[in-house]
């Protein structure tokens, strides 16, 4: 990979939202979709949205179609990672390669996909406890640093956290809505004691056009964010920088993110000038709200990792600079969001690989709204209720 600046380092490191989920791309979830839409319209129901791994399976196994069945195999093995199911990963996996070896086979993605555990990560893995959480039982106010360490000073400043591992030691996490999954970095990892699947392998790609990237995944004891506790949590380990996602933040319970705190157990916002939204498409998980730039409708996604203030898909009408050869550009324009407008300037970068969202029926190019816009903004959090709002302060 081709080196980047450290300004660019912190902004690849911040947006995380995976496009492709072991290879397999958003556009290619969309097409399954269409292919096998019993399950996928009884996944999109109410009582899809609502059910268990196991009725997942049950509704899977209920496809006989082989390329469909193996489809929703996908997808419910999918969705274990994001339900953090670590023990029950081996066996699944194992039941598709055998029922689709020859399908998986013929195919580079899911072979490579049905190769990312080796036998002694699938040994460690079963050895796993149930992944679980306590939340908090009262209010609480954690502090977030601008820099990784006190006394460490960046061009970028970025929302970090302090997490405790079970050996005792902390660390600084980024807190990073952006990311859809929890990441740890290879020389964390080993101070925090997590247990390294070493024979492991995940393949992903960033919003920045990053294809390929490699990482391991390994096993979090314990993991305390406040008073809460996660246990038993899969994480991925790579060599980028501590990232704490949506995948740990979401299941934190009601939360409040100003520019300077992080508060748990959050009283409910007295109002809601933005509605946020909270998708996921298996492991993919992200927020969004309504915006407009230069006049256009697009959902704006909220990305704490990314220390821009704005960041589009696309290009704008009025340039402010561009380079020779242009890894960004930066553009003025006006952007109407929670019931404000206001000139702004923000970047576009042309190899941006931002999922495009559905708004009235039709695919539109999506925003970041990065910590910058925090100077501004708080977010409430509320996902097991739905209600959550993104206000002005």
């Amino acid at each position: 990979m081709q080196a980047v600046s450290r300004h660019e380092t912190c902004l690849i490191c911040g947006v995380m939202l995976v496009v492709f989920f072991l290879g397999i791309s958003a556009s290619s979830m969309a097409d399954t979709r269409k292919e096998d839409p019993d399950f996928y319209k009884w996944l999109e129901s109410e009582q899809g949205q609502k059910a268990s791994l196991a009725q997942m399976k049950q509704q899977c196994d209920k496809v006989l179609d082989a390329e469909k069945n193996l489809n929703c195999s996908v997808s419910v093995f999918a969705r274990m990672f994001e339900a953090k199911t670590a023990n029950q990963l081996p066996e699944y996996y194992l039941a598709i390669k055998r029922r689709h070896a020859l399908a998986i086979a013929n195919d580079p993605e899911l072979n490579a996909m049905f190769s990312m555990f080796g036998s002694e990560s699938l040994a460690t893995l079963r050895t796993v406890g149930d992944f679980s959480v306590t939340r908090a039982k009262r209010h609480e106010v954690l502090v977030i640093h601008p820099y990784t360490r006190d006394g460490h000073v960046t061009d970028e400043v970025l929302p970090y956290l302090d997490v405790k591992a079970a050996n005792g030691v902390s660390s600084r996490f980024i807190l990073d809505t952006g990311a859809p999954q929890t990441r740890v970095n290879h020389e964390t990892a080993k101070l925090m004691g997590i247990r390294l699947l070493t024979d492991s392998h995940y393949g992903y790609s960033t919003f920045y056009g990053e294809r390929d990237l490699s990482a391991k995944l390994g096993i979090f004891e314990s993991l305390k964010i406040g008073s809460s506790e996660f246990r038993n949590v899969l994480v991925f380990v790579s060599d980028r920088d501590n990232l704490l996602g949506l995948d740990l933040i979401g299941k934190l319970g009601r939360l409040k993110v100003s520019q300077k705190t992080l508060e748990l157990n959050a009283e409910p916002p007295a109002r809601c000038d933005s509605q946020v939204t909270y998708a996921r498409i298996d492991i993919n998980q992200r927020l969004t709200i309504s915006a407009r730039l230069d006049r256009r409708a697009t959902p704006a996604i909220i990305d704490t990792g990314n220390a821009d203030y704005l960041t589009s898909s696309s290009p704008g009408n009025s340039p402010v600079h561009v380079t020779d050869k242009p890894r960004s550009q930066t553009f003025k324009g006006e952007l109407s969001l929670a019931g404000h407008i206001q000139s702004i300037t923000y970047n576009y970068y042309p190899d941006f690989t931002i999922p495009p969202s559905l708004l009235l029926g039709q695919y539109v190019p999506s925003l970041l709204l990065g910590w910058g816009a925090f100077n501004g903004y708080e977010l409430n959090l509320d996902i097991d209720s739905g209600r959550s709002c993104l206000n002005r302060i």
